[in-house]
């Protein structure tokens, strides 16, 4: 499969969806929330907060386990039918542990039909907080900071060269895998600063070369 995303003379532009995958059983969530949560449980106990307010909605497709293939099968045939190119995953790894990816390492890449959909990473490095539900002037309390150290983060590069730039269906822009990095912030926080920071990403750069990609598409 062709994992490029079409070029400049081409008459299609390529649309990518955000995916955010939250209804899943985690152990870091259930060592947080409690036993069996998934964000499933807020979609369930919602309430109606004023006249005509439909809750809770109950989804037409059920309460699925998208870490299943065959649910993210479902999933893909819906997306990929309707104009979507690419998942772009919302990808977690924490200074202790990666978190939130069973629905990308067993569900989409267990699916019988993931040839039919790119796919690409967004790592979600930002603080994660207790807002499983958040009253409006109620503060979030803090349960895994965002930013990483620098022997974490190779840790987590090479882990993305091997595990998910190596897919045929991986998202490549002219060669190069893409990876999104969501708070340029926190990312320097980790390092203590610019200078060490520049020098991760370009570290960073190297593995990717080595692994046989013309660079990597950083956004």
């Amino acid at each position: 499969m062709n994992s490029s995303v079409p070029t400049a003379a081409s008459s299609r532009v390529a649309v990518a969806a955000y995916y955010f995958p939250g209804f899943h059983v985690d152990p870091r969530n259930e060592r947080d929330m409690g036993e069996g949560f998934t964000e499933w449980k807020l979609v369930k106990e919602s309430r109606p907060r004023f006249e005509g307010h439909r809750q809770p909605k109950v989804p037409l497709w059920g309460y699925r386990d998208e870490a299943a293939p065959a649910v993210m099968e479902q999933n893909i045939e819906a997306a990929s039918s309707h104009g979507i190119d690419c998942f772009l995953f919302d990808w977690y790894w924490y200074e202790d542990a990666p978190f939130l990816q069973r629905p990308l390492d067993e569900g989409f890449l267990g699916a019988s039909n993931v040839d039919r959909m790119k796919f690409a990473l967004m790592w979600a490095n930002h603080d994660w907080t207790n807002i499983f539900p958040l009253g409006l002037r109620e503060a979030s309390p803090l349960l895994h900071p965002g930013a990483v150290s620098k022997p974490v983060f190779a840790h987590l590069a090479e882990h993305v060269i091997e595990r998910y730039f190596s897919q045929p269906n991986y998202l490549k822009i002219d060669g190069r895998p893409y990876f999104s990095i969501f708070q340029l912030q926190k990312f320097l926080d980790g390092f203590g600063g610019l200078k060490a920071a520049r020098e991760a990403v370009e570290e960073f750069r190297v593995r990717v070369n080595n692994a046989g990609f013309p660079g990597v598409h950083l956004n």
